[in-house]
């Protein structure tokens, strides 16, 4: 709940919900997708395999976990009552039963037939060192709820539902209109943790090296961090003095340093959209001549570094962010891979 504080008293702020907004279930349903790694679950990484398709008895949305479990949702954009658990509960029922086969037909059909797997895809998101065994899919299975926060009686039914031992969760959401702008409110569990945006942090950036392994010395060498059309917005993430971590995909991070800017810079280069910072870099201090010289921390060296945090590796902006702490701490393991 947000409220006003105004000398001293708390005032409530009225909120809405999507129906109330005259927005649609499948917008709600686009917006926790695109959003479901890098904001929403930002401590508790999701892959997204699969949205509800038109005229389907499906659920609304399917991920899988790291260790394959599926996560389904189910998303209502106003009051809508307890019959919603029923619903869900027979998603789970169908899906549940699906065999690797089958979420892997679901999977391409989400991708647009792509030429990688659903157990190698999964394997490279989250940097696992052996792929799961096809049986290892979809053991168990956990079913979440978004509506919105004034449905008393869909939480009652989850509570219930809870309370028979059944993996099921309520997360509620609120819509605020404040001057002329719109928030969304989200309660991720389990404790709705999110680095504070105004705190330095680290992030794990990836190059695009082993497409070019001249965009990693191209970066290193103009002091920036930038990202190209689709993923320019990525760059975004960033806030001064926060700290970035080059990543090659195959190696690990490779190099570190502290953006300079509170905002990036945008330019076009052709028809391309491209969008950097300026940094100041910390390690190395001299760019070898070839990439392959470059020292890395792989993806489980840092995971051990970290005491066992894992990440979502998917993105161009791994999640979750390093803490300040934690990006010192790498900081100084990669200066002693360099001698530095």
């Amino acid at each position: 709940m947000l409220y006003k504080l105004n000398n001293n008293k708390l005032e409530i702020m009225k909120f809405d919900d999507f129906r109330a907004k005259g927005w649609s279930e499948k917008d709600l349903e686009n917006l926790l997708a695109e959003n479901l790694m890098n904001i929403v679950f930002e401590d508790n990484q999701l892959m997204p395999v699969f949205q509800e398709r038109q005229w389907q008895k499906e659920a609304d949305l399917w991920a899988l976990d790291q260790y394959g479990n599926m996560v389904i949702f189910e998303l209502k954009v106003g009051v809508v009552g307890k019959d919603t658990t029923l619903q869900i509960l027979r998603y789970a029922q169908t899906h549940g039963m699906k065999t690797y086969s089958e979420l892997e037909k679901n999977y391409q059909t989400y991708m647009g037939d792509s030429d990688v797997s659903l157990k190698e895809a999964h394997k490279e998101n989250f940097q696992l060192e052996n792929a799961l065994k096809e049986t290892d899919f979809n053991r168990n299975q956990k079913l979440i709820i978004v509506g919105s926060s004034s449905d008393i009686e869909l939480m009652r039914a989850v509570d219930y539902w809870k309370g028979k031992g059944l993996d099921i969760d309520f997360i509620p959401y609120r819509i605020y209109d404040i001057g002329k702008d719109t928030y969304f409110e989200f309660f991720a569990k389990p404790y709705d943790y999110h680095l504070n945006p105004k705190d330095v942090k680290g992030i794990i950036f990836d190059t695009c090296g082993t497409y070019n392994e001249g965009y990693t010395k191209e970066m290193y060498e103009d002091k920036q961090v930038r990202a190209w059309g689709a993923a320019a917005d990525a760059v975004g993430y960033f806030n001064r003095n926060d700290y970035v971590f080059y990543y090659v995909k195959g190696k690990g991070i490779v190099a570190a340093g502290r953006i300079l800017w509170d905002k990036p810079k945008e330019e076009y280069k052709g028809a391309t959209r491209v969008k950097y910072h300026n940094v100041d870099m910390v390690v190395p201090i001299n760019m070898p001549e070839s990439i392959d010289d470059l020292r890395c921390i792989s993806a489980g060296e840092l995971g051990r570094l970290l005491g066992g945090k894992s990440f979502y590796w998917a993105r161009t902006t791994k999640v979750p962010y390093l803490t300040e702490e934690e990006s010192k701490n790498v900081i100084i393991a990669l200066k002693k891979l360099y001698n530095e």
